[in-house]
């Protein structure tokens, strides 16, 4: 499937504005071609369809934005899609289509880790730029690899010592049973042990899971502080249903964003989460962000992390293309730690030394109506720390 972006759309005052602020006109050698195509690996089906949709949605507003105003460097973009399917054959075989057949100036896109890992093991092959947008649990280091999103040091480390001084000590894990929980579980647990709190239990289910009553029934005898779900897409929704329906008492921390929270909205009342953005950050490029969404896809339309990831990977990429006059990779990676963006979360910028991108660390909790998360605690700009990275 391909979507070219090629309308203009009216922006209210948003972040078009911001990037033409940062004064990075152009040399000609960008205005020779006709577009700048923009891969997306998107999965529009599958187990994370769920947060699919919202991260395209926010790639196509970046895209309408920018070619609002000079795109990059004269050219306009155009956003390739693909449907990855969640899957990792899926994620393979459309990265090699977008670069062989589509020669594409870069990919972005993807969300769970088995993704990832596929679509990395293409494009760092090719030597071709990709930006991923979600959380993850770090351990990749490829000179052509951007993290966009949170690692454990900045989505875990920052919040733990809070959790136990204000919540409590004990903790039991559910999750997914793939690389980011499990990854996460060895970090939170480190976390927990530095801030004197202990990990009591964690049980960890296959994709397609429906039934958790074995995992509720151990906490509730068990009885910890709290319970942090790394359950993931719609398996997380099934779980959610289930942890109400079990009358659990601990209040859960878990993956839930404010896309998800509006799925069930009844049984997310009083659940907690960790991310480097949520609609309720209060900052005048966030409000604008917003409005410009709702304007193009619904009133009451969410937006989420993941989707503020790709909105801000789009922007820092043609910041730096801008300013290399090209979009070569290895110009646009010389140029990209030199450029920001003024994001909804806040400033945010790349790393040089290992290209993770700096981002803002909160602790949110849904309000008692289970209509949006509430900032309970902003811990600011959090540098990534990658002891396995140096580049």
């Amino acid at each position: 499937m391909t979507y070219s972006i090629t309308r203009r759309t009216m922006l209210k005052g948003g972040a078009a504005a911001a990037f033409a602020a940062t004064g990075l006109g152009a040399p000609g050698i960008l205005r020779a071609a006709d577009t700048v195509k923009v891969g997306l690996s998107i999965p529009i089906t599958g187990l994370q369809a769920i947060l699919g949709e919202t991260l395209l949605n926010c790639y196509k507003m970046a895209a309408d934005e920018l070619n609002a105003k000079d795109g990059i460097g004269g050219r306009k973009i155009e956003l390739i899609v693909e449907d990855n399917q969640t899957s990792t054959k899926g994620s393979i075989d459309k990265a090699r289509k977008l670069i062989g057949q589509d020669e594409v100036d870069v990919i972005m896109g993807n969300i769970i880790s088995v993704e990832r890992s596929a679509t990395l093991s293409v494009t760092k092959r090719a030597k071709k730029l990709f930006f991923y947008p979600t959380q993850f649990e770090g351990g990749e280091c490829d000179p052509y690899f951007v993290a966009m999103g949170a690692i454990p040091p900045q989505e875990v480390d920052p919040v733990v010592p809070w959790i136990v001084e204000n919540i409590g000590k004990s903790v039991y894990i559910l999750g997914s049973d793939y690389a980011w929980p499990r990854k996460m579980t060895e970090a939170i647990t480190a976390a927990l042990d530095k801030a004197g709190g202990k990990l009591v239990g964690a049980d960890f289910y296959p994709f397609g899971t429906q039934d958790f009553g074995p995992a509720f029934q151990k906490i509730k005898d068990v009885n910890p502080d709290f319970v942090w779900s790394m359950v993931v897409g719609n398996d997380g929704l099934a779980q959610l249903k289930q942890y109400r329906s079990f009358d659990i008492k601990p209040p859960m921390v878990g993956p839930s964003d404010d896309v998800m929270i509006q799925e069930t909205p009844e049984l997310a009342a009083g659940t907690y989460a960790a991310h480097s953005y949520f609609m309720a950050v209060d900052t005048p490029q966030n409000k604008r962000f917003i409005e410009s969404y709702r304007a193009l896809y619904g009133a009451e339309k969410m937006v989420n992390t993941i989707g503020e990831s790709g909105y801000n990977s789009l922007y820092l990429y043609a910041a730096a293309a801008a300013k290399a006059g090209s979009v070569e990779d290895a110009k646009v990676l010389e140029a990209l730690p030199t450029v920001e963006f003024e994001a909804p979360q806040g400033l945010v910028r790349i790393d040089k030394s290992n290209n993770h991108c700096v981002l803002h660390s909160f602790f949110a909790k849904v309000d008692d109506k289970g209509r949006q998360f509430e900032v309970v605690k902003d811990f600011g700009a959090i540098t990534p720390v990658t002891p396995y990275c140096t580049l």
